[in-house]
């Protein structure tokens, strides 16, 4: 039991692809990620929603209890903290010090290990850059490498296998999609569709907010404005659990965020920002017509934005006007 792991995100995307996608028995997934078969089998029983168990979800309901009891942990060493806090230096008094004089002086103290996970997770005022040699813990590589290619076969890709050119804003024709949606009961919505590099928007009006005409709008959006796109990147909203149809339509990914996470797809959260300005939340889309919306597009278009990469949007631009 002192050798065990948590789960990672990792190995729950490899369990929702085997399961999900594979339909691989539960015996079969445990020899794969060289786990045991009851530990595979409790995982997906405590994370199974709807008949379908999803990585994201069940990594978030994860993360939560884990802060929880780490929170329930670090109040059992309330002494300790005070020793620590005022013995710590990084060039003299390590962590490792401050926990063998703590024990020495009869202070209940954690493991090493356990406080280096505190900083890890940032639980307690002493940061991974307060350390005399900074932990990287992100530079850990996978070894699950051979699976990714199965993965991105997936419906929908976990943003975090999203590649680092798009996440980087090196490449035009990524695009992030959302929906500005109508006050009271009123289920129209605006699709807004933004290109990651030039931070340009474009946007068409929906009748409803139900999957088939959220697709159907999408379909007719990219073919009026002739786009390009290589990818999308979606929140977890309804609206969009179909939408990887048109993505498959289109031959490109489609990728995720986090649950509860929507700021992943940052550049659409804030040109709907934008387009609030011009329509507050309490307003009503029923009479909005399609020559408003191009009107607010081209005055927002037209504000000057910070570019990373000045020859892509030249480029996209010229395209697209």
């Amino acid at each position: 039991m002192n050798n065990y792991k948590q789960i990672s995100l990792k190995e729950r995307t490899l369990i929702e692809y085997l399961l999900n996608v594979q339909n691989k028995s539960v015996s079969f997934i445990a020899k794969e990620l060289n786990r045991d078969r009851s530990t595979i089998y409790r995982e997906i029983k405590r994370n199974k929603a709807a008949v379908i168990y999803k990585a994201k979800d069940a990594q978030f309901t994860r993360d939560i209890n884990n802060t929880l009891s780490h929170q329930n942990e670090i109040n059992k060493y309330k002494e300790f903290l005070r020793f620590l806090y005022a013995n710590f230096n990084p060039k003299s008094f390590s962590i490792d010090i401050c926990v063998f004089k703590a024990k020495e002086l009869g202070i209940k103290a954690p493991t090493t290990q356990t406080v280096y996970n505190w900083i890890k997770n940032k639980q307690i005022k002493i940061k991974s850059k307060d350390l005399l040699r900074p932990r990287f813990w992100w530079r850990r590589s996978s070894k699950y490498k051979h699976y990714l290619w199965e993965i991105s076969k997936m419906n929908s890709i976990p943003i975090t296998y999203r590649p680092k050119n798009i996440s980087h804003r090196k490449e035009i024709g990524h695009f992030e999609i959302d929906l500005v949606v109508s006050s009271g009961n009123s289920s129209k919505a605006i699709m807004t569709l933004v290109e990651r590099v030039t931070r340009k928007g474009f946007a068409i009006k929906l009748e409803s907010k139900t999957m088939k005409h959220t697709n159907e709008k999408l379909k007719e959006l990219i073919n009026k404005e002739n786009l390009n796109i290589k990818s999308i990147t979606k929140d977890n909203g309804m609206e969009f659990n179909l939408i990887h149809e048109v993505t498959q339509e289109l031959n490109i990914p489609l990728y995720t965020c986090n649950t509860y996470a929507s700021c992943e797809k940052g550049t659409n959260e804030n040109f709907n920002g934008l387009i609030r300005r011009y329509l507050p939340k309490k307003t009503n889309f029923t009479n909005l017509k399609d020559d408003n919306i191009i009107e607010i597009l081209n005055e927002i278009n037209k504000m000057p934005r910070k570019i990373l990469n000045y020859k892509s949007a030249q480029e996209f631009y010229e395209t697209f006007g």
